[in-house]
């Protein structure tokens, strides 16, 4: 098993809140979530003996700092590469940032999103809205073929 560490948000973001910082441990824990849900969507969904993206919790002076880490076996390093990791948020990233941090702020104010207090003052377990309609079509086609012409010039047949 060989494992990359990515960061945990494209290279060309900003970061939102610096370690030891109120509400750290929740933002990084978002961005690196929604992090590892675009490298899914960037390398095909990749099997996961194959190629997985995890999230880890690493521990320093200011307390956990989260990371996304690439582990690959077998077909993995030909599944993945390097030079296909997203520098920017896409357009699903952005909608899931966006909600996620609306979800946290009304959590932090014992608020659903339409303004009122909801019993025990605490919003319900509402599930993120599957934002896959908003990405352009051929972004995905691209995304697909680059995984499948990585794979076909290691002579690899997909099933």
């Amino acid at each position: 098993m060989k494992e990359v560490n990515l960061g945990n948000r494209p290279r060309d973001e900003r970061n939102h809140i610096a370690p030891g910082e109120p509400l750290y441990r929740e933002v990084a824990t978002i961005d690196a979530l929604t992090y590892r849900r675009l490298l899914d969507r960037v390398f095909w969904h990749p099997p996961a003996d194959v190629l997985r993206f995890e999230v880890r919790a690493i521990p320093s002076e200011k307390g956990s700092e989260y990371t996304v880490t690439a582990i690959m076996g077998g077909l993995g390093e030909v599944w993945f590469d390097a030079d296909a990791v997203p520098a920017r948020w896409d357009a699903i990233s952005t909608f899931e940032l966006s909600w996620s941090l609306s979800q946290l702020h009304a959590a932090q104010h014992g608020l659903d999103l339409r303004g009122f207090e909801k019993p025990g003052g605490k919003p319900g377990n509402e599930r993120m809205p599957d934002y896959s309609s908003v990405q352009d079509p051929a972004e995905v086609a691209r995304h697909r073929w680059n995984v499948v012409n990585r794979l076909r010039k290691a002579e690899i047949t997909l099933k």
